[in-house]
């Protein structure tokens, strides 16, 4: 076999490789704050795969309020949040070079900005590294589950995480280690803004649902105190009656949950609930952000949930995106050019591969039927087959396999990629190109958790591991919200 074309990882060191690690670069570009967050991720090999043992914030950024520029702050100030890179890299000492991988996260009324996708865009490929983009509400409420603790304090138990930020709010159960349900909401600290003086400075499209008659109020116009108390109210009502199961309407980005029971642990997150801790900001608040936080506090408290607040809440959403959205193949991994390498917003469509029998005319029309549902298209074309292989690996089930997905992918520009949870990459990537001398480019990886995912990124092969990054992305730029 050629030696461009990388099966396993052969020549590496054992002893460099049973324990790796990662140094990472999160940037959260939310509806009222951004931060960066540096962290190293050790990772230790268990059968043919990896996992996340620890992770060590290694540097913090202050938090800024968002840089919104233009008429209607209706874009963000790139060069702002590229000066917040460059400072958090040299007060870490750390070089663009030594990061291996990262996350850019744009979330709530930052992704209904205009240039959202080119900021995203551009600083996904900043210094050529490999950092990727997340965007969406079902992303961003698992990553907050993951960062605030609250998927960790669910095993043995039951936990509901409620990340309220500055223009959305998200809520994802956990039972025991596991995120069984999700859903997000037009609530945000951020969505009416004030003047230095106390006057309406800036409202966002979603307090319509809060006001009394349903308009935006004016520049420079004076709100009432009792209408205040009653937008808020409103706000952290909707919070809590979406908690105990009911259809919000148009309040709701995604779908209603189920009931969550008062012996459940509420754990309070996001950028809101920073003002219902002991160091919360110092500065005094121009949005409904301290308001909405203690009244939310209280009507949870006063219905009989226990609450905990998650212990660095502002940042949860950027600390789960470093621990869950982050995978590293197998060490079995097939490529057969790795200049193809990195791959960014492939969409990815599932097949699964059934124990039972199959023949190469079932696979094709599997791989047809997921093409078919894939709601995007991906940039130059990219497909990307997510592959969850029931049953056993034998030479007549990979031949049809692989007979099956060329075929399935005829017309397609577009190289072989699959993502196999299974630890099989390396015998199905020779197939294609040994046995059936198939000339274009493959890339088979394994060893992941999950396959189902909207898009992903792609990584270069980490240094001296044979591994390769996967980052789970769902991208929806301008989207999510019912409302104009």
């Amino acid at each position: 076999m050629s030696e461009s074309r990388r099966f396993t990882s052969a020549g590496r060191a054992l002893v460099e490789s049973d324990i790796i690690e990662v140094l990472t670069l999160g940037l959260d570009i939310g509806s009222a704050t951004s931060h960066v967050s540096i962290s190293k991720l050790t990772m230790v090999r268990g059968h043919n795969r990896y996992t996340v043992s620890n992770t060590e914030v290694v540097h913090q950024s202050p938090v800024m309020k968002t840089p919104f520029g233009g008429e209607g702050r209706a874009f963000i100030i790139r060069t702002e949040l590229e000066s917040m890179i460059d400072d958090s890299l040299l007060k870490a000492e750390i070089d663009r070079d030594d990061i291996e991988s990262g996350v850019v996260i744009l979330t709530g009324n930052a992704l209904r900005r205009q240039n959202a996708r080119q900021i995203a865009d551009l600083l996904a490929s900043f210094s050529g590294k490999f950092i990727s983009i997340s965007a969406g509400d079902r992303l961003e409420s698992t990553m907050a589950a993951f960062g605030s603790g609250a998927v960790q304090q669910s095993i043995g138990s039951d936990c509901l995480n409620v990340d309220i930020g500055g223009g959305t709010t998200k809520i994802s159960r956990c039972v025991d280690g596991k995120i069984t349900e999700l859903t997000a909401l037009e609530v945000g600290g951020r969505i009416l803004q004030f003047t230095a003086d106390g006057a309406v400075g800036h409202a966002e499209p979603n307090l319509g649902l809060y006001t009394s008659d349903r308009q935006l109020p004016q520049y420079g116009t004076a709100l009432e105190s009792q209408e205040l108390e009653q937008i808020v109210d409103r706000m952290a009502n909707t919070i809590l009656d979406t908690i105990r199961g009911r259809d919000m309407g148009d309040a709701l980005r995604l779908q209603s949950i189920s009931e969550f029971p008062t012996s459940g642990t509420v754990v309070l997150s996001g950028g809101v609930s920073q003002w219902i801790t002991a160091t919360k900001p110092a500065d005094a608040c121009d949005d409904l952000g301290e308001r909405l936080a203690l009244k939310t506090r209280d009507l949870l408290q006063d219905t009989g949930y226990p609450i905990r607040i998650a212990n660095d809440p502002i940042r949860a959403t950027v600390l789960g995106a470093s621990q869950q959205r982050m995978q590293v193949s197998g060490n079995t991994v097939f490529i057969s050019d790795e200049r193809l390498l990195p791959i960014r917003n492939a969409p990815v469509s599932l097949v699964t591969v059934p124990a039972a029998d199959f023949d190469q005319q079932m696979i094709t029309k599997l791989v047809n039927e997921s093409l078919s549902k894939a709601l995007f298209d991906g940039d130059h074309g990219l497909r990307v087959l997510g592959i969850d292989w029931l049953g056993s690996l034998t030479y007549s089930r990979a031949d049809a396999f692989c007979n099956g997905v060329i075929e399935g992918l005829r017309g397609l520009n577009t190289p072989i990629t699959l993502l196999l949870k299974q630890d099989i990459a390396g015998l199905i990537g020779i197939h294609f190109v040994e046995e059936l001398n198939y000339e274009k480019p493959v890339i088979c990886l394994d060893g992941l958790d999950q396959v189902d995912f909207d898009f992903v990124d792609i990584g270069e092969v980490i240094n001296q591991t044979g591994l390769v990054p996967v980052v789970a992305k769902s991208i929806l730029f301008n989207s999510g919200s019912k409302l104009n």
